[in-house]
């Protein structure tokens, strides 16, 4: 049976890490890629303060392979972006500088494998706090 919960993890954008993970890695906007130990529908997400102003989105991936020699064998990951009607723009969450401290919720899609991207490039390391989560259905 699925938890309804992960445990809470860390998601690093370690702007001066050395190796690339994949092809078309930026080390200044992903983090490391997170394992949320099974497949959970949404994705809550500790935003702390930004260097630079940046929309911060979910990127999943079908595994944690990286390849730091070649990058171009390790696992591409790929923006998730949830089609509905009902709302848009849930998945990514604009943040200004300095601001942080706030909780984004995305819709993950079942996925175990992530890493936050921010569409600005930042100067300092960045840490995010993550949970997967399911909602709980009562019957």
């Amino acid at each position: 049976m699925a938890q309804f919960a992960s445990d809470w993890k860390t998601a690093t954008l370690d702007f001066d890490r050395s190796d690339l993970e994949f092809t078309g890695d930026d080390v200044d906007r992903y983090t490391d890629v997170v394992d949320l130990g099974e497949g959970y529908e949404h994705l809550t997400v500790f935003v702390p303060a930004l260097s630079a102003s940046a929309k911060v989105t979910p990127y999943i991936q079908r595994d944690a392979k990286i390849d730091t020699v070649t990058p171009a064998n390790g696992t591409v990951p790929v923006a998730m972006v949830t089609m509905d009607g009902n709302a848009t723009g849930h998945f990514a969450q604009a943040t200004s500088s300095g601001a942080g401290g706030f909780v984004a919720i995305f819709r993950i899609g079942g996925a175990r494998f992530v890493r936050l991207y921010t569409d600005a490039n930042q100067s300092a390391n960045r840490l995010f706090t993550v949970k997967g989560f399911n909602r709980q259905v009562t019957v």
